[in-house]
């Protein structure tokens, strides 16, 4: 914290002698909540400096306001006891003021439970301590939002308002709001998703469920006679032992078994093998269980492949939200029950092949997103929106109409929502690297250099175009100051 203190004052924001005041009245060496306690600088020069030291966009709560109903999505003893709080609750994205912005477990956690993108916003950490109570308190008295001393006044007395900061000399110059500069070769409405999802269309012969035991292979198979003959199922879990079982237990079945340790491994095998059901352990390696989850279900491809997630460490209602958010279509408590196991795994695998309803609604949202597609090809960016949103509310795992939503919020300058749409196409599809590029250049955008490297890196990753790729490089290459 003795960090934060220097970069308060190399900052400006406190003097060497306001700082030495602070420090030694913070609390656990929290200098920002005791400089604010004492009146030091304001809540949104604070919020400043802590927005370039962990280049991360900021809240000034002082000039936010935040619904009530954002404490039944995070819980108020959570709130408290992490120092964090819900400042705005989207479909698909939860902005979360963190007096520690660096915390990733708690946002994948976070993340799991609400099956929303979690965006890390720094803020004050006292200044959140005092948001929560207030929070609290309206919500005993019944009141729709908690409302900053500074913060607007809304024509909706319920909705949010998220006071935004960014820090000095962020944001990028001479730039109009949404407009990206596009990587050579990219028209920036050409739909990326039309080009073939890497998934195999039908299993390869080689991995066909009667298939015997191949030393040396990434691929371990189980062959029995019953009820799953003719099925195959992928395992992923890290822990060897855990696989080990659970894949003897399938194997009762008459299932062929492949097992994958980690969700890099799982998604590659099940892009190739084709599995009829997937079992995945929520927080794998890599990549985690729920992002490989919803990769497959937002590929066209892979979407009638059963999944089921497995947690130890979420239960209860969690399940019904594993569904709801990652398009899980079975959620298994551990430690695993053999039978609970075997009854789930014979309804997916021997159960309907697909729900007419779930169809009709994808072809609507198929159609809606046409529509909102069109409008932004014909320069109407609002009309767009209303559209595309009305197509993610269809289908929240389709891909392409969260990439067309980033695209018409950025072309009106609401670029943080963009970015969360970016994200959400981005984990749908993280074969396409479009998305990841928009992602990158609205991250530029604003001005957060790190996030903005991370998204290039990916993109350059699932990248085929060879000129493309060389100018993303070169785009990575600037940022890194090479």
């Amino acid at each position: 914290m003795a960090d934060v203190a220097a970069y308060l004052v190399k900052s400006g924001t406190l003097t060497p002698q306001t700082a030495a005041k602070a420090l030694a009245a913070a609390q656990d060496g929290d200098v920002a909540s005791a400089a604010l306690r004492l009146g030091l600088a304001s809540e949104g020069e604070l919020v400043k400096a802590l927005v370039e030291l962990h280049d991360r966009p900021g809240v000034d709560l002082s000039c936010s306001v935040v619904p009530t109903a954002n404490l039944s999505v995070v819980s108020h003893p959570l709130c408290r006891q992490r120092r964090v709080l819900p400042v705005s609750v989207g479909r698909a994205e939860l902005v979360l003021a963190m007096a520690d912005p660096e915390d990733v477990t708690l946002a994948e956690e976070l993340r799991f439970v609400t099956g929303r993108k979690v965006l890390r916003y720094t803020a004050v950490p006292a200044a959140i301590e005092r948001a929560i109570e207030g929070l609290a308190r309206e919500r005993q008295r019944f009141a729709p939002a908690w409302r900053g001393a500074l913060a607007p006044a809304l024509p909706d007395p319920g909705a949010a308002w998220v006071g935004v900061v960014h820090g000095p000399g962020k944001a990028a110059a001479g730039r109009r709001p949404g407009a990206l500069e596009p990587v050579p070769g990219s028209p920036p409405l050409e739909s990326p998703f039309a080009a073939p999802s890497p998934a195999r269309l039908a299993r390869p012969p080689g991995l066909e469920p009667d298939l015997a035991p191949r030393s040396g292979s990434d691929l371990t198979t189980l062959r029995l006679e019953g009820p799953g003959a003719g099925k195959l199922v992928l395992v992923a879990d890290a822990d060897g032992e855990a696989r080990a079982e659970l894949a003897a237990l399938l194997g009762r079945l008459g299932c062929t078994v492949l097992e994958a340790a980690n969700g890099r491994a799982a998604l590659d095998i099940t892009r190739e093998a084709r599995p009829d059901l997937v079992v995945l352990e929520a927080m794998l390696p890599l990549v985690q269980g729920f992002d490989v989850c919803r990769a497959i279900k937002g590929d066209p491809v892979l979407r009638p492949t059963k999944v089921a997630l497995s947690s130890a460490v979420h239960r209860g209602t969690a399940a019904a939200d594993a569904q709801q958010a990652f398009g899980a279509d079975a959620f298994l408590e551990q430690p695993l029950r053999g039978e609970e196991i075997l009854r789930v795994a014979k309804v997916l695998l021997l159960g309907p092949a697909g729900d007419p309803d779930d169809v009709a609604r994808r072809a609507e949202a198929a159609t809606v997103c046409r529509a909102g597609e069109a409008a932004l090809r014909q320069g109407k960016p609002e009309e767009a929106t209303v559209l595309l949103r009305d197509a993610c509310a269809r289908d929240e795992l389709s891909a392409e109409a969260h990439f067309f939503l980033g695209q018409a919020l950025a072309r009106q300058g609401l670029l943080f929502e963009a970015a969360a749409a970016y994200s959400r196409s981005t984990e749908l599809r993280p074969d396409v690297d479009a998305a990841h590029q928009h992602l990158a250049q609205t991250w530029e955008q604003l001005g957060f250099q790190k996030s903005a490297r991370e998204a290039w890196a990916r993109a350059i990753e699932t990248c085929t175009d060879g000129p493309r790729k060389k100018a993303m490089q070169a785009r990575l290459l600037k940022l890194l100051g090479l």
